[in-house]
């Protein structure tokens, strides 16, 4: 039992530490004091449809399964005001406007499929560097997925997920070709935290072209 209750510990921690990381990523990114010096910080508020691809399960993450992810992400406007965005301190402006978000994971292979919902936080932090209207931004989301994945499995080739339910965290780096195209890379991450005796995570590696409405 107590085992059990160290294992549980050590994963939950681990993915705490992982949050607590990807987080101080993003802020960096937002807040680095060029960028604030630059006034080039803005958050992105509007809506955006991006469909993509992903690697899934990436073998050097400890992947086990196979295939390609086809990835439709529709990502709503902001329901925070920029007006009432802009009146708050710049250290607190990056993290009031989160954009409710919603994907789908379809794997080619038959493996694990994923439907996601939750928020994602993204930034311009830079425009008009190559071209009037282009510019480079970042983002993260945090949120649930539902999957039809294995909970408890023995098959070398599937992952023993714990949860048919998982959190989702995923870092997002894009350039914006006009203030209409995006293409990004990204990288996400799903598991249960060690909340479950089974805790395997999926890893997916991928890219998306986006449009904003």
């Amino acid at each position: 039992m107590r085992a059990s209750l160290r294992h549980s510990w050590r994963g939950r921690r681990r993915w705490l530490w992982g949050r607590l990381g990807l987080a101080g990523i993003a802020a960096a990114l937002a807040l680095s004091p060029a960028a604030l010096r630059a006034q080039n910080v803005v958050n992105l508020t509007f809506g955006e449809i991006k469909f993509g691809a992903a690697a899934h399960d990436v073998s050097f993450l400890g992947g086990k399964e196979h295939g390609v992810d086809f990835n439709p992400e529709l990502i709503m406007p902001s329901p925070v005001a920029d007006a009432w965005a802009a009146s708050l301190p710049a250290y607190l402006r990056w993290l009031v406007q989160p954009r409710p978000t919603f994907g789908v994971e379809i794997n080619s292979g038959h493996y694990t499929d994923q439907f996601y919902f939750g928020a994602k936080w993204s930034w311009m932090l830079a425009n008009n560097i190559f071209q009037p209207g282009d510019g480079f931004s970042a983002g993260i989301f945090f949120g649930g997925a539902a999957n039809d994945g294995a909970i408890v499995t023995s098959k070398a080739d599937r992952k023993s997920l714990g949860s048919h339910i998982l959190f989702r965290e995923e870092l997002e780096l894009g350039y914006w070709i006009n203030p209409v195209v995006q293409i990004s890379a990204f990288f996400d991450h799903v598991s249960n935290a060690g909340f479950a005796k089974q805790n395997q995570s999926i890893n997916d590696v991928g890219a998306r072209l986006g449009f904003r409405f």
